[in-house]
């Protein structure tokens, strides 16, 4: 049986940015599922400051995910 998340987790900010900092692998949950890897980028999604487009990276492949941080 198959359960998908609804619920989008929120983040801490400066957590990612810290991450983004130091080049830690990090999982980020999000409503497809999961994503591993580094971050290597991330840009505002809507302007309110909370909703983020990060990039991740992982093994030649960059994916692009969203997150809601506080």
């Amino acid at each position: 049986m198959l359960t998908l998340e609804t619920a989008i987790p929120v983040y801490n900010y400066h957590w990612l940015c810290q991450k983004m900092k130091d080049r830690g692998r990090v999982c980020i949950r999000y409503n497809l599922g999961q994503i591993y890897g580094i971050i290597n980028g991330m840009r505002p999604e809507d302007g309110s400051g909370r909703h983020w487009l990060v990039t991740i990276y992982d093994n030649g492949n960059s994916s692009e995910v969203y997150v809601r941080a506080e």
